[in-house]
């Protein structure tokens, strides 16, 4: 999402991108779009009370007309921070419905609504749960659906060569999943449907995604005795030729907001299966452009 407005914002708008604790993955593609960017090492909250203040700084010294911030972390910290430094226009958003979220974050949230100029939610369902959940003002929560840069469709090889770089059998139905490696996006489910159900004993499975349970999930398969039967790919940008390999996306996620890789394969014309939680709904149109569970 970051990566694609600061992309793609009208050129009145002079962007930076400030990240208050680590880079992450898609730091260097943010570098490479010449934007500034600046990664601060900070980690405010209860046991390092003082980073608050040196975000506050910090923003101070940028003098920014404008704070839009995303995640957990910048949704309490980068608001609080902002509102202190009396940013102009402070803006947060919510890209999941959070069931589990403290009370003590909803709490903290609900406070910092008052403000906050507005917060963009990925979807209606998520938009109607964050008023619910902070007691938010409606008037200042607005859905805004996640864009989705369709040139990463674009495909440099061809199906078969594909397939045959990731040793997939030429005629085996293969499954793909793009998604961080949480216990959010069902990984396991997933796996347990190829394990038992005699239907699935021949598809393949093709993981997309990087996360905490990069080492688990690869013990977990080979428990079931998937093991020959699926490929961890890490974090990858050539989606467009993964989706082009694939012949079914499933997105089993136990809570979501909207989901780009699910909408980017549907933009690729693949059938998908995805659970009927938050905004996927408002997207597949359960039995006419895919199939939700349960």
């Amino acid at each position: 999402m970051v990566l694609n407005l600061v992309r793609h914002l009208p050129p009145q708008y002079e962007p930076a991108v400030v990240a208050i604790h680590k880079a992450g993955p898609i730091g260097e593609e943010i570098e490479r779009t010449g934007v500034p960017f600046k990664v601060l090492g900070l980690t405010p909250g209860i046991r390092h009370p003082f980073d608050l203040l040196r975000l506050r700084d910090f923003i101070l010294e940028c003098e920014p007309h404008i704070v839009h911030t995303f995640l957990l972390t910048a949704s309490l910290y980068g608001r609080f921070a902002a509102m202190m430094a009396r940013v102009p226009i402070v803006i947060g958003t919510e890209v999941n419905i959070y069931e589990r979220k403290r009370p003590l974050h909803a709490l903290a949230e609900r406070w910092l609504m008052r403000g906050t100029d507005a917060v963009v939610t990925s979807a209606e369902s998520v938009r109607d749960f964050y008023i619910r959940q902070v007691d938010a003002d409606p008037s200042k929560v607005e859905v805004i659906y996640n864009a989705v840069d369709w040139s990463q469709l674009e495909c440099t090889v061809a199906r078969d060569q594909m397939r045959a770089s990731l040793d997939l059998p030429p005629g085996a139905p293969v499954i793909g999943i793009i998604a961080r490696l949480t216990e959010q996006k069902g990984h396991r489910v997933l796996f347990d449907a190829l394990a038992q159900r005699p239907d699935l004993a021949h598809a393949h499975l093709v993981v997309v995604g990087d996360g905490q349970l990069r080492d688990e999930l690869p013990r977990r398969a080979a428990e079931l005795g998937l093991a020959g039967r699926l490929r961890f790919l890490g974090a990858r940008r050539d989606l467009g030729n993964i989706l082009a390999a694939i012949d079914v996306f499933v997105m089993p996620s136990f809570w979501e907001g909207l989901p780009l890789s699910l909408v980017l394969a549907m933009g690729a014309g693949l059938p998908v299966v995805a659970t009927r939680v938050a905004g996927i709904p408002e997207v597949v149109h359960d039995g006419t452009t895919g199939l939700l569970v349960p």
